[in-house]
């Protein structure tokens, strides 16, 4: 019997290599390796389209045969085995393969090399394009190795390994962070939970009363309390001072672009997957190299349904996230990521039009001079239907402060930010270095930049916009806010145990901006409404001679909210909104005391839930808009010329 391959062999015939873009366009006769086999159903003219695509783009000449749905997968796999004389794999039910360890590292490894051995010592291999060339070179120099190697596609694969092993993927997306760093996880908070409520309610009665009675240690409270503001209203005051930030230019040269792969979590949306596709379709990528995993519940009929029907092109792949643990977006997110072949990953909500050019701005920031410890670029977002009613003006305004003014100043000065929920793109070795999401983290866009900055990475901030819908009635409101400000709780709560880990990382000053961001945003949303009636009391309550120290400073805390509090609120909402060009700007300001006893009455709802319910993730219902701002000119704009957008459309049998 002859002896197994050496799998490095393969492993090294599975790296890839960018094919040489000199050479002259391929004729049916002189076709790549990848391509030969399937020559008999190619005309001519699709082989100098495909040739010219594949030299423009920097990939194997199937990648832009399957791109453009000239080909199917199988079709080019089977073709390519036949030139290799090697058999091909379907990789069905019956499929005699398994891991002989399957542990989650393993069937990661598996998904990135592409190579799995069959239980007679025999290797199939998942290789395309470049890989292909090489491995041909491997089978040349030894021709005795064609008889234990098989061959199939990175499509199948991907199947097996979601029938195969989806117990261990799901299970390693809800225990991984637990297991790696207990301490960073948002389910190691047990009596913390408690303890944090309890100074919460504490501190907003102690507010209401200490103009009636004096308690020891207040002033310190108080001290502590007027630092936390007036650090929080610091940082948007000094983002007022900086210019409005510009839109780094676009990576134009399509052969240095990376694999790049989405993720876009859903759940009950099956009402905006056609606008989805359609946005997803829109941005300016090669399609080659792009890859969407669309990330979905197993009980989410609806949306499954939508997906068949409109998500047919080649490149979109749904994952089924297992039914184990809590139902949360970053679990989904854990679920899909083993499957990300790009260097790069980038996070879409179901609602958002991006910008068509928002990647390749990304990719400039990734692959230029000083990119190499970015590990996330956040994209600005924007409300779209601002006009529905006065609270998605609020929200369009908050967004335009925090996104357009906020954020892009804590980028430019290198200081850690908590992400949005959508729009991130990370480089793909930093997310997994860090364990990737927290699923039992609510917020789980905060909580990553906060670990990202903890471990060394940076994060920058670019002007790139994606349009998102924003909850018209308040009930949808009050929910995805509580959903946000547990978030934040958790994530304060498990970053604030280890202080000098996260400084370790971001440094002190790092740390302390994000200690102002984060925990000044969670005390004023939950004791603005006690200040501000504290107050009201004092300037309607006369105070005896001997009013204590305590009192005094209660009375400057409470001015500094209502002055310095409204207005650095106020300066950042007025810039942002000039230049997000929201109108309405004197409506906006005139509600801005009701939109903020909104945000306290859902802050301290987090506080119920964050003791009753910790893991529940309150689900926010899209595609209820009732108006557009920009939405259609985006899906309309077209690709710029020279941009490498513009491509076949799939036959029609094909697609």
């Amino acid at each position: 019997m002859k002896a197994a391959p050496r799998e490095t062999e393969f492993v090294r015939a599975a790296a890839p290599s960018r094919p040489s873009t000199t050479s002259s366009a391929p004729s049916p006769a002189h076709l790549p390796l990848e391509a030969a086999g399937v020559a008999d159903q190619l005309s001519a003219a699709d082989i100098v389209y495909a040739g010219r695509q594949a030299r423009r783009h920097g990939v194997g000449m199937d990648e832009t045969l399957i791109a453009n749905g000239m080909v199917s997968p199988d079709d080019l796999a089977r073709g390519a085995a036949r030139t290799l004389s090697i058999p091909f794999e379907p990789l069905d039910d019956g499929t005699a393969i398994t891991l002989s360890r399957p542990h989650f590292k393993d069937i990661a490894a598996l998904l990135r090399t592409g190579l799995m051995r069959r239980f007679d010592g025999g290797i199939v291999t998942a290789a395309r394009g470049p890989q292909l060339r090489q491995l041909a070179a491997v089978l040349a120099q030894q021709p005795r190795l064609r008889r234990q190697v098989s061959l199939t596609t990175p499509e199948r694969l991907s199947a097996f390994v979601r029938r195969r092993f989806a117990q261990q993927i799901g299970w390693n997306a809800v225990n991984a962070l637990g297991q790696r760093e207990p301490g960073l996880s948002a389910a190691s908070l047990h009596a913390s939970r408690y303890v944090f409520a309890l100074l919460a309610v504490a501190s907003a009665a102690l507010l209401l009363t200490l103009n009636i009675v004096s308690v020891p240690g207040t002033l310190a409270l108080v001290s502590l309390l007027a630092l936390l503001l007036l650090g929080g209203a610091a940082i948007k005051l000094t983002a007022c001072t900086l210019p409005a930030a510009s839109a780094p230019p676009p990576l134009r040269k399509d052969d240095e672009l990376p694999y790049y792969s989405l993720i876009v979590p859903l759940y009950r949306e099956a009402s905006v997957v056609p606008q989805l596709i359609r946005a997803i379709d829109a941005i300016d990528y090669p399609r080659e190299k792009l890859q969407i995993l669309l990330a979905v519940e197993p009980d989410d009929h609806a949306t499954v349904a939508a997906l068949a029907t409109h998500a047919v092109r080649p490149g979109f792949e749904v994952i089924v996230s297992p039914a184990i643990g809590p139902r949360t977006k970053p679990k989904a997110m854990n679920a899909a990521l083993p499957f990300a072949r790009g260097a790069i990953v980038g996070i879409y909500d179901a609602e958002d039009v991006p910008d068509p050019l928002q990647l390749r701005r990304a990719c400039a920031l990734f692959l230029g001079p000083r990119g190499a410890r970015i590990g996330c670029v956040q994209a600005c977002l924007a409300i779209d239907n601002l006009a529905d009613s006065w609270i998605t003006r609020q929200f369009a305004a908050e967004y335009a402060a925090h996104f357009d003014v906020v954020l892009p100043m804590l980028g430019a000065y290198r200081l850690p930010l908590p992400l949005g929920g959508t729009s991130n793109h990370f480089r793909r070795a930093a997310i997994e270095a860090i364990g990737a999401w927290d699923p039992h983290n609510v917020t789980e866009d905060a909580e990553i930049g906060v670990r990202l900055a903890g471990a060394g990475w940076r994060t920058a901030v670019i002007a790139s916009a994606t349009d998102e819908e924003a909850p018209r009635r308040i009930g949808g409101w009050m929910r995805q806010r509580t959903r946000w400000y547990k978030g934040w709780m958790q994530t304060l709560l498990v970053h604030g145990r280890r202080p000098a880990r996260l400084a370790g990382g971001a440094g002190w000053t790092g740390t302390l901006a994000l200690l102002f961001m984060l925990g000044s945003g969670l005390a004023a949303a939950l004791l603005h409404p006690f200040l501000v009636l504290s107050v009201l009391i004092d300037l309607f309550v006369q105070h005896g001679t001997d009013a204590s120290a305590a009192v005094a400073a209660l009375d400057a805390v409470g001015l500094s909210v209502m002055l310095i509090g409204y207005g650095s609120a106020a300066l950042t909402t007025v810039i942002g909104m000039r230049r997000r060009r929201v109108p309405g700007l004197w409506g906006v300001l005139a509600l801005m005391p009701l939109y903020w006893l909104m945000m306290s009455a859902a802050a301290w709802r987090a506080v119920l839930h964050l003791v009753i319910a910790p893991h529940r993730w309150e689900k926010t219902e899209h595609g209820l808009a009732r108006t557009s701002r920009r939405r259609a000119l985006l899906l309309r704009k077209a690709a710029p010329r020279g941009s490498g957008a513009a491509r076949r459309q799939p036959r029609p049998a094909d697609a």
